[in-house]
């Protein structure tokens, strides 16, 4: 269930209730059938607020938001959403006052949201290329002898 938003309104009328947007999380982790965040197990058993670990040495209770960006938080999945989306949206991101001001937030409450998108997209960055890169026919770099004589700053 892969869905791509063109804009705010599309992503908040999508996710209208917390139910719709634990359902997303939920298919986008584990699929079908939920996985144990502690030992990694496949299968779990439903209890009234959340999951319990199958596995006789683990037994642990989860939620969808166990292990998470979105764990031990009292901000809805709903508007965690919308912050992702605003701040991927934006050519050079979004400042927390700006977010604040957007989901009417308070200035505090949007900088530990952009500071916990913004940890999460660093720690899933690629790896750094190396070596003689190509892109759009353009080559950048090489010799100094071979770089024109203005003057660079």
């Amino acid at each position: 269930m892969t869905t791509q938003f063109k804009s705010l309104i599309q992503v908040l009328d999508f996710f209208k209730e917390e139910d719709t947007c634990k359902a997303y999380l939920a298919n986008s982790r584990w699929g079908t059938e939920p996985a144990c965040p502690h030992c990694g197990n496949v299968g779990a058993y439903i209890t009234n607020r959340g999951f319990k670990c199958k596995a006789k040495e683990c037994q642990k209770k989860f939620t969808v938001t166990t292990g998470t960006i979105f764990e031990n938080t009292k901000i809805s999945l709903r508007t965690w959403f919308a912050a992702m989306y605003l701040c991927t949206a934006h050519k050079k991101g979004v400042s927390s006052l700006q977010l604040s001001r957007d989901l009417n937030l308070t200035q505090k409450t949007a900088w530990f949201i952009l500071h916990r998108i913004r940890e999460m997209l660093n720690a899933n960055q690629p790896k750094q290329l190396d070596g003689t890169i190509e892109i759009d026919e353009t080559y950048v770099g090489g010799a100094t002898k071979n770089k024109s004589n203005k003057k660079t700053r």
